[in-house]
């Protein structure tokens, strides 16, 4: 069948706008791209906002595997932590398993959430290794947050406690110096 000229732009022009129509409605119904699995570059700084920005960049309760692959998953915890703890490491961490054998690379990041009974996270613990940072804790920093963001404990201020109280993250963690810091066996995998 033979269509004439002013015909086939019509037609050509009805199929181009409704092959248009179609990938506008493919479109629409799809969310936003996925965030970069791998987040953002892990900070070279203890300075608080730096880490909180990087957790929520990374998305570390989607993307960051769980700190046990046994047991994953919110499991029993102790003081000063909750009652439920949920723990996750950042790549850097993950890639130097088994935890507690070798001390981890500058990079690592180890996360923590305190869950009331419920649970419900109510202060999140943060452990990140910057290199130089302070040669006492083999260059971890520690700090806690509120869920939204807030700062409840500095590097700073877990520095004076354990200083001057001998008491606070530090003043826990540096029982475990041979592992690095890190609480063992939970660590192990």
């Amino acid at each position: 069948m033979r269509v004439p000229g002013d015909k086939r732009l019509t037609v050509l022009a009805t199929g181009l706008a409704a092959a248009a129509v179609l990938l506008l409605a493919a479109c629409a119904g799809k969310e936003a791209p996925e965030p970069n699995p791998l987040g953002p570059p892990v900070p070279e700084t203890v300075q608080p906002e730096k880490i909180w920005n990087y957790l929520e960049g990374s998305d570390y309760r989607r993307f960051w595997p769980a700190q046990s692959v046994v047991k994953p998953g919110i499991h029993r915890g102790r003081e000063p932590h909750g009652p439920l703890i949920d723990t996750f490491l950042n790549d850097t961490a993950d890639n130097a398993r088994p935890l507690g054998k070798e001390p981890l690379p500058p990079g690592s990041v180890v996360v923590l959430e305190n869950h009331t009974t419920e649970p419900h996270v109510y202060s999140i613990d943060v452990m990140i290794k910057v290199k130089g940072h302070n040669p006492a804790t083999n260059d971890w920093a520690f700090m806690r947050f509120s869920p939204g963001g807030e700062v409840l404990v500095s590097d700073r201020e877990a520095q004076r406690k354990a200083r001057k109280k001998n008491r606070g993250c530090i003043h826990c963690h540096s029982y475990t110096e041979s592992t690095d810091f890190l609480f063992d066996p939970r660590f192990r995998d």
